[in-house]
């Protein structure tokens, strides 16, 4: 008679079990991109999406509203349940939308930056209320120019590109300030061959195209991944998935082709 196999004891069965659903929650939440605000009670909260759930752009308005509100923590009752019920971490549903986003208390070492963010923020919501001139004039003179001369809206073009660093890249600026103020000595014209993102707020990615910056396969510049250059995170304006170095890219269809 063959052997027959032992079935293995129900606690490890068990065991397995919980390991896999840890290891698919950690999945989950590496995908979720974080930015932390001071929200108007002081406390300062990761707010976050997940390109699964939402886009980039709905979260950024989002999030741009928070600013002059008190933290989930500190209203009165979300989705029914009072602030002292909720846990430290939830998900939300905007009203009218289709879209969920996370927020969860920050941790310490993200309170500075969530200050810095909220007074950046409310910097560009204060020049963005005394008007299109006001905004303009706090934009890099190299590229306020390059803006009016090869954008219809360039006011609307600035605030959209202040918008995604400080909130979908975390105050992370593509290029210094300092090669955006001499921009018309140093952009060349742009070569046909260069990557031509589509999207209404990817200004930068054409400037770091033109300047052979780091660009993703999706043609966007690297700051609009929230993550690591090749480290999967997805794009901020597209539905790429994968952030691939361009050089990377190049130098494996070399390779290949050797």
């Amino acid at each position: 008679m063959g052997r027959t196999k032992k079935n293995k004891p129900r606690h490890k069965v068990r065991g397995l079990h919980d390991a896999s659903r840890r290891r698919s929650a950690r999945a989950r939440a590496a995908q979720i991109a974080w930015t932390p605000l001071k929200q108007a009670c002081g406390c300062v909260v990761d707010w976050g999406w997940s390109q699964q759930t939402a886009d980039p752009l709905t979260f950024r308005n989002w999030y741009a509203g928070q600013l002059t509100e008190p933290c989930p923590w500190h209203t009165t009752a979300v989705a029914g349940v009072s602030h002292s019920d909720l846990a430290d971490g939830v998900v939300i549903q905007p009203r009218g939308t289709s879209v969920l986003l996370h927020v969860r208390k920050a941790a310490a070492d993200e309170h500075e930056l969530g200050a810095e963010l909220a007074s950046r923020l409310a910097h560009l919501k204060k020049t963005t209320e005394r008007g299109s001139e006001a905004l303009l004039d706090d934009a890099p003179t190299g590229f306020r120019n390059w803006l009016i001369a090869n954008t219809p809206n360039p006011a609307q073009a600035w605030l959209d590109h202040e918008l995604t660093e400080i909130i979908l890249n975390r105050g992370h600026s593509a290029l210094p300030r300092e090669l955006l103020e001499r921009l018309p000595e140093q952009l060349p014209p742009p070569s046909p061959a260069s990557p031509q993102p589509e999207s209404a707020a990817c200004d930068i990615c054409f400037l770091s195209a033109a300047n052979g910056g780091i660009l993703c396969a999706c043609g966007h510049d690297w700051s609009c991944h929230p993550g690591e250059v090749l480290q999967g995170e997805p794009c901020s304006h597209c539905p790429c998935t994968n952030m691939d170095h361009a050089w990377a890219i190049a130098h494996a269809s070399k390779g290949s082709a050797q």
